[in-house]
């Protein structure tokens, strides 16, 4: 983000495939939505780098989204702000850390935009940027001293005090006779000295006052990274950022986060506060009329990517020069294995070429032999971070069961049938939640919510990894005829899962013969309980207690642990870099995280080889 070259690079071979750029630079809030690995930190940096055209003199090129207005963009990587949530349960002092956070991003991106000389000159133009100093200087002397506040006290006292007494005896007539005056007086100053705390509404009106007189039209504060909080923090930041949104000052934030990775909490409502960009493929397939259709158009978006990126980064070479592999065939397969995931086309392609170095051919070109390589290799990747997080007690076993269930009935439908598809399969709605870990993991993809059955009936459509099927000669369906027969109906393999997904504690009911589940309530006068749909008498459904998994960790967290713990020897060890590229985070993620948290556990073993870590299993489970 700090290298505008590699920003101007990265707008020649972006490919908005979904149209989300414009979507995006919207005057309105918004998060976009996606598994990891579907591109939401890049358009995050299309959307940065489109504004920073409309302020940044370093730029000669003009925005096609903004004409003639000015805005000012300021980038948070939310994993950099740690100390934002030390203390979250302390209101004030997490507004006061989030406040430095956009100032610090602010007065940083400054120095990206200008040079020093003409921030010199910006700065004497636009003297309330100084202010921005001030609300810093308050901000950081006032986190110091929250709980300190210093008194003085000033103490006056005058007093006075008089007595006279007088008495009168004889011998007839006993009198007394006194007089007795006081008076005291005290007066006291009490004089506190207190640094100012500044709140969310004291910054927003300076942030305006300075956008107003600097001539810039809006503010767009783009937040990454939101699902590597923990639930409580991404909560306690919801809470916060909702005295941000809708603040009339012109000012928008745009936030990614992680598909059913994320929790806005109660304060922030989607559709009202804040609108969703979706980056995964069952979001807009309807738009294309079915995920065959569909599919054919992600076929078309890697061949304009793959046009592209050679443009860009080797403008003398062609796809000829390069692959030996027919294009057809290239587009058909790394299109199906990554399903419109940008993170999986690149890994493909990598190990395609290392393996096509490696082995020594005289053109020195990728053939099918190597795409289909780095086929393997991307999904086995997938698969060991998913086998590791089990191993390490972060995803429940019973998850694992589930993937070998449905992989069993797809090859007994291929047994049944070896000329047709079966690669494909559809489930009631009710239980997408139950294959929510398989898709984060790509063992599975989710492609349709509404999938209308053969013989009626809406479903959630799922395709089973390419090279899975590849590896189990499983034939690949092409057209919607060939998953929509009753047989790929899976609810009834899935049945035995339903104990460990249904929350409630009333009795349940489930047709034996079709699977649909009754609440005690629906059923609840019939004395003998049957199915609405075939007259089966119902089987009470037994509730089973979920195993607990070890630790509260994110999804970039469980991911590193899963990838790490696959790794058996010190021949296997991974260096920080590695790991990093296979589950799509920074190196500096990995190496903070597995040095200062899980060795310090005793979870990993770490050897260092050449003044670099590199990391493996101890083979041992989580003990928190």
């Amino acid at each position: 983000m700090e290298n505008i070259e590699q920003l101007e690079n990265l707008e020649k071979y972006y490919v908005d495939f979904y149209n989300n750029l414009g979507s995006l630079l919207q005057k309105q809030d918004n998060f976009i939505l996606g598994r990891r690995g579907t591109g939401k930190t890049t358009l995050l940096y299309r959307g940065y780098y489109e504004c920073l055209k409309t302020i940044s003199p370093k730029i000669n090129a003009d925005s096609d989204f903004f004409s003639n207005k000015k805005v000012l963009p300021i980038f948070i990587d939310l994993t950099t702000c740690n100390d934002l949530f030390v203390s979250d349960k302390d209101v004030n002092l997490m507004n006061m850390h989030f406040i430095r956070h956009i100032i610090h991003s602010l007065k940083k991106q400054f120095e990206i935009m200008f040079d020093e000389r003409v921030l010199g000159v910006f700065r004497k133009e636009n003297p309330t940027l100084d202010d921005l100093d001030y609300i810093e200087k308050v901000l950081v002397e006032g986190i110091s001293s929250i709980r300190d506040r210093r008194i003085d006290v000033e103490r006056k006292v005058e007093s006075k005090q008089g007595a006279s007494m007088s008495t009168k005896l004889n011998s007839i007539n006993a009198s007394l006779k006194s007089k007795i005056s006081a008076n005291y007086g005290s007066e006291e100053l009490y004089k506190y000295s207190e640094i100012k705390i500044i709140n969310v509404q004291d910054f927003l009106d300076k942030l305006n006052d300075i956008r107003k007189k600097a001539g810039i039209d809006s503010i767009y504060i783009f937040l990454d990274e939101f699902s590597d909080l923990n639930d409580e923090s991404q909560i306690s930041l919801s809470n916060l950022l909702k005295n941000f949104l809708g603040s009339k000052i012109d000012l928008y934030f745009k936030i990614g986060a992680i598909t059913d990775r994320y929790n806005f909490g109660d304060k922030i409502i989607i559709g009202r506060d804040i609108f969703m960009i979706s980056l995964d493929l069952n979001e807009h397939v309807e738009i294309f009329g079915g995920i065959v259709p569909a599919t054919k158009q992600l076929e078309k978006f890697l061949d304009v990517l793959l046009t592209k990126r050679l443009d860009t980064f080797c403008s003398n070479l062609n796809y000829n020069h390069i692959f030996k592999i027919k294009k057809e065939d290239l587009l058909y397969r790394v299109t199906r294995e990554s399903l419109g995931v940008p993170r999986t086309i690149g890994l493909i392609l990598q190990k395609a070429w290392i393996q096509c170095s490696a082995s020594g051919h005289i053109d020195n070109k990728i053939g099918l032999n190597e795409v289909n390589y780095g086929i393997r290799n991307a999904r086995k990747n997938y698969f060991k971070q998913f086998q590791g997080s089990v191993k390490s007690g972060l995803i429940p076993g019973y998850h694992m069961d589930m993937w070998n269930t449905i992989l069993e009935r797809a090859i007994k439908e291929k047994s049944r049938r070896k000329d047709r598809p079966a690669s494909h399969f559809m489930i009631d709605p009710i239980r997408s939640e139950y294959l929510k870990k398989l898709c984060e993991n790509f063992l599975i993809h989710f492609l349709e919510d509404s999938r209308t059955s053969k013989y009626g009936g809406k479903y959630s459509l799922y395709s089973i990894d390419y090279d899975v099927c590849l590896e189990n000669k499983i034939k690949y369906a092409e057209s919607k005829d060939q998953f929509t027969s009753a047989r790929f109906i899976y609810d009834d393999v899935l049945i035995n899962y339903d104990p460990y997904f249904i929350k409630e504690r009333i009795k349940s009911y489930q047709c034996p013969q079709c699977g649909t589940i009754y609440e005690e309530k629906e059923v609840a006068k019939a004395k003998v309980k049957r199915c609405f749909e075939d007259d089966c008498i119902l089987v009470e459904i037994i509730h089973k207690e979920a195993p607990t998994t070890q630790g509260n960790y994110t999804e970039v967290e469980s991911k590193i642990l899963g990838m790490i713990t696959s790794l058996e020897s010190e021949d296997e060890a991974m260096s920080a870099q590695e790991i990093a590229d296979a589950v799509g985070c920074s190196r500096q993620k990995v190496s903070s995280w597995s040095s200062r948290v899980l060795a310090k556990k005793g979870i990993i073993n770490i050897v260092k080889v050449d003044n670099k870590n590199y990391y493996y299993s101890n083979d041992c489970l989580i003990d928190l």
